[in-house]
């Protein structure tokens, strides 16, 4: 279910953000205490486990976010030189510092080998060289897991499928069977884990299990050889509940399944949740423009449109992505069904379609829950918009997270400023 930050409040720093830069439409508020939350649940349910817990930064980088699971005691999973320096920047430790991805350049292996990282995630075998090479240039060593593609179909929509073998990531078992018998080529690398992701949005806890029982065929292949591999990430990929209907993992079942298999006991086991931890935990406000009616030769339409737009959350245009939509106060009148659209110049600008909703006035509030995902972060500045500011609220203490663009100055280098008092 939603976590979800209430009216009042949600109010409360509508009022304070336009008492700041009058003006402000839209923007966006986390609740740091439900992210705390979501950060002890999943230690308590894969402690059987006892697993490296890492956060996709990729998920949401916002710096208050980033610091609030560094102190709950998670590491931090990077996929760029940005994501690496918003690691360190947020108090990661290099011991606490992992790197995945595809497509790794100079400029990472760099940053690695210069800063350090605890592991790497090795895409390619090709890779291997340009890790060895930065590493020996800097007089350092690390930890390496091959990525290997498991070959498993799973995941919400064909673009956030990563274990299928026509996705772009990893190698084939093969391929990483080849790069650890040859292990003595790369003496800056300690080539000592396997890491296998099977998709993103996924709820069966069977898609992990058999992750887990691809990755530790792997280990005792490579056991047989006299090649021990102490470390298996199986990256992150867990179903958020988007819409309320009881689907999410089975976070006992994921753990027992895995103890269950032979060769699980030995094993270092490695998870690198983002969606799941705060996901619910993010709220998009937004003024309402106008509440447009209009009549065609095929009936009436209505559309709701938003300050917000698709520039600001990419999802339902991209994904088809479905969220609940709700206004924070009624008005008398009857409820229909409305698409609620955004105002950029683009027919996808949609957030849904058919949503019941009161009459709305220009200047109401419409809030679309559960957006601490892949919102922001995924933001752009098309048809010239500038990002919205974001919000946290810890402890029941609003602040200023990061100022919108085009606010005054303040806020934008990730420094955060009370709101209220």
């Amino acid at each position: 279910m939603s976590t979800m930050l209430d009216g009042a409040t949600l109010a409360r720093a509508h009022r304070a953000l336009n008492a700041r830069a009058s003006g402000t439409r839209a923007f966006w508020v986390y609740d740091l205490d439900a992210i705390r939350e979501r950060a002890a649940g999943l230690k308590h349910h894969l402690k059987s486990l006892s697993p490296r817990l890492s956060y996709a930064l990729k998920a949401n980088g916002l710096p208050a976010i980033g610091r609030a699971l560094c102190e709950a005691g998670y590491g931090a999973d990077a996929g760029s030189l940005g994501e690496l320096e918003l690691a360190r920047s947020c108090g990661f430790a290099a011991s606490a510092r992992t790197l995945s991805g595809n497509g790794r350049t100079p400029e990472e292996a760099a940053w690695a080998a210069r800063h350090g990282v605890e592991a790497v995630s090795a895409d390619t075998p090709d890779e291997l060289g340009l890790l060895e090479r930065a590493m020996a240039d800097a007089g350092s060593r690390c930890h390496v897991a091959l990525r290997v593609n498991p070959g498993i179909v799973a995941g919400g929509h064909r673009g956030i499928e990563t274990g299928h073998s026509a996705t772009k990531f990893g190698m084939s078992a093969g391929q990483a069977m080849a790069a650890w018998r040859e292990r003595a080529r790369w003496p800056h690398l300690v080539l000592d884990g396997v890491h296998v992701h099977v998709g993103s949005q996924v709820a069966d806890a069977g898609a992990f299990i058999a992750a887990a029982k691809v990755s530790l065929e792997v280990v005792a292949a490579c056991a047989r050889e006299g090649h021990a591999l102490a470390s298996v990430n199986l990256g992150g990929g867990f179903a958020v509940d988007y819409q309320g209907e009881g689907r999410e993992p089975d976070f006992a079942a994921i753990a027992s399944g895995i103890r269950a298999l032979p060769g699980a006991a030995r094993a270092r086991w490695c998870f690198e949740p983002g969606r799941w931890l705060v996901a619910h935990a993010g709220t998009l406000v937004a003024e309402v423009l106008w509440d447009k009616r209009r009549d065609d030769a095929d009936g009436s339409h209505r559309f709701v449109v938003l300050a917000a737009g698709m520039n600001d959350f990419l999802r339902p245009a991209l994904y088809g992505a479905r969220h609940i939509i709700e206004p924070l106060g009624l008005r008398a009148g009857a409820v229909t069904a409305a698409d609620v659209v955004g105002p950029v110049c683009e027919s996808s600008d949609r957030f849904a379609e058919s949503v019941p909703l009161p009459p709305l006035e220009p200047g109401d509030l419409v809030v679309i829950r559960d957006v601490g995902a892949y919102g922001a972060v995924m933001s752009s500045n098309y048809n010239g918009r500038g990002r919205l500011a974001e919000v946290v609220h810890d402890r029941g203490v609003l602040r200023l997270a990061r100022a919108a663009e085009g606010a005054p100055p303040g806020a934008r280098d990730g420094a955060e400023t009370p709101l209220e008092g």
